[in-house]
């Protein structure tokens, strides 16, 4: 009876180590497009802030700004909480260019009422980098594989 005790209490212990185990960090800002065949280089600035045509491909830290042919990825500082939900782009900039340290202003609702409580939001550019949105992206890569 006793052993039967000690292995009930063994494989509860067990059970539970295992579902505290810590899963990896997701990597967060340009470090989750380590190995993307869409990321270009680092550039210090974008000057077509007052005319973007568009964004996409927007996570909680970075976002993709479109200008006609041109993309760029914009990464952001934390603390932007609703840049993947972004209804609504903007950006505040101190000269006609974008540049480090720049804003990207967030809206999670395109009326301007906002049922989330984050409502407008100026995220900080922390980084900017050429964008390929032609280039196959990772999970593209390995379905035609």
């Amino acid at each position: 009876m006793m052993r039967l005790i000690t292995l009930a209490l063994s494989t509860a212990l067990l059970a539970a180590c295992a579902s505290h185990t810590p899963t990896p960090a997701k990597a967060k800002g340009v470090a989750q497009f380590a190995g993307d065949a869409r990321l270009g280089e680092e550039v210090n600035k974008v000057c077509f802030a007052s005319t973007i045509d568009g964004f996409h491909d927007a996570t909680d830290d970075t976002v993709v700004l479109s200008k006609g042919r041109d993309d760029y990825l914009i990464e952001t500082f934390g603390g932007c909480f609703n840049l993947d939900q972004a209804q609504r782009l903007g950006v505040d900039s101190t000269t006609g260019c974008l540049g480090k340290g720049d804003h990207i202003i967030t809206s999670d609702s395109i009326s301007g009422h906002s049922d989330t409580g984050f409502g407008v939001q100026r995220c900080t550019i922390k980084a900017m980098y050429k964008w390929d949105a032609k280039a196959e992206a990772p999970a593209e890569a390995e379905e035609s594989q």
